[in-house]
């Protein structure tokens, strides 16, 4: 009997081994397939290895010196190593742990991102290529450098996308930052005077977000999902006395071109024309156009310092209560 059973157990374990070296070799060959299919797109695609370890509870994926880039968008992602976890049996959760530093470049500008802490924890659908049911990014002690001489802090940030239940294309998102500080050519510009603080204490977004097509893996190497609804529950954002409010429901048509009403609560609005001005948003000589108009759309609220209004966009064109303001923004995403 005993026999047996130690027979049975050597059976288990050999197939246990056997299943996990199974597995390794078909999460590697994923991850080398599609870096394949993106260079037979025309991407520029580099790296060392691919290496998969863990053995035997889990899946450790790691990416050696890769470097992605993308001809259509200009877009350049340099890595010296990404790392993707799994648990051997919840391999549809993923969890993503970004390098300590990366590269970023653009047309624009190359910037490099610095961060104690980067981890996106992801849960996936294998059977849909790879949609999104739910991405949960933490971010800590966040540096970005631009070529251009800029320097970025964030110290907490944290960023969740949750699909929402029967729903293909529709997630709840949430963004939360504290303690933003803008780079100084930008903070210089916004208020040479130095009157506010160095960090922007409070951004916060709350919305559910309805796209076009589900958030899946394939979107990395093909068009990206685009937004065809907003439900804005909240977005705010603290700086010193100045704090924006806003919150309100958007459908957006072909080009992104929004379409609805969204109430937006604007202490201390004043200082924000200023801003505007300084920033090259708003011209000196609108300058007193904009106050005038405001200031008639503060007077209505009943306190002349606070813009308590409807931002409202139809037919291409926004209007900040009775008042327009100018073309509606498009939302794109590129």
């Amino acid at each position: 009997m005993l026999g047996r059973l130690v027979i049975g157990c050597a059976v288990l374990v050999t197939a246990a081994m056997a299943l996990w070296f199974v597995s390794a070799q078909a999460i590697r060959g994923i991850v080398t397939e599609w870096l394949a299919a993106r260079a037979e797109e025309g991407w520029l695609v580099s790296y060392d290895e691919v290496s998969v370890e863990g053995f035997p509870t889990a899946f450790r994926t790691e990416l050696a010196a890769l470097e992605l880039a993308d001809p259509e968008t200009g877009w350049v992602w340099t890595l010296p190593r990404m790392t993707l976890e799994q648990q051997v049996f919840r391999p549809a959760r993923v969890r993503a742990v970004w390098p300590a530093e990366q590269g970023l470049a653009s047309p624009y500008d190359r910037l490099t991102i610095r961060s104690e802490t980067m981890v996106s924890d992801l849960d996936l659908q294998p059977a849909s290529l790879y949609a999104l049911d739910l991405s949960d990014t933490v971010l800590g002690e966040v540096t970005v450098e631009s070529g251009r001489g800029w320097t970025m802090t964030l110290p907490e940030g944290r960023l969740t996308m949750m699909r929402l239940p029967d729903a293909a294309a529709a997630y709840d998102v949430s963004f939360r930052a504290t303690g933003l500080v803008p780079p100084a050519p930008l903070q210089a510009q916004l208020d040479p005077g130095g009157l506010l603080p160095r960090a922007v204490s409070t951004l916060e977004y709350d919305a559910t977000m309805t796209f076009d097509r589900p958030c899946e893996f394939r979107a990395i190497g093909e068009r990206r999902p685009q937004v065809t609804a907003l439900d804005l529950r909240e977005m705010q954002a603290v700086w010193g006395g100045l704090v924006l409010n806003a919150t309100g429901e958007l459908t957006v048509g072909p080009g992104g071109v929004p379409d609805g009403v969204v109430s937006i609560r604007a202490e201390n609005w004043r200082e924000m024309v200023t801003l505007a001005v300084n920033a090259g948003l708003l011209t000196e000589r609108m300058r007193g156009t904009a106050e005038g108009l405001l200031g008639v759309v503060a007077g209505l609220s009943g306190d002349p310092e606070v813009i308590d209004a409807d931002l409202a966009f139809e037919n291409g064109r926004a209007y900040l209560g009775p008042l327009p303001v100018g073309p509606a923004p498009r939302l794109v995403l590129r």
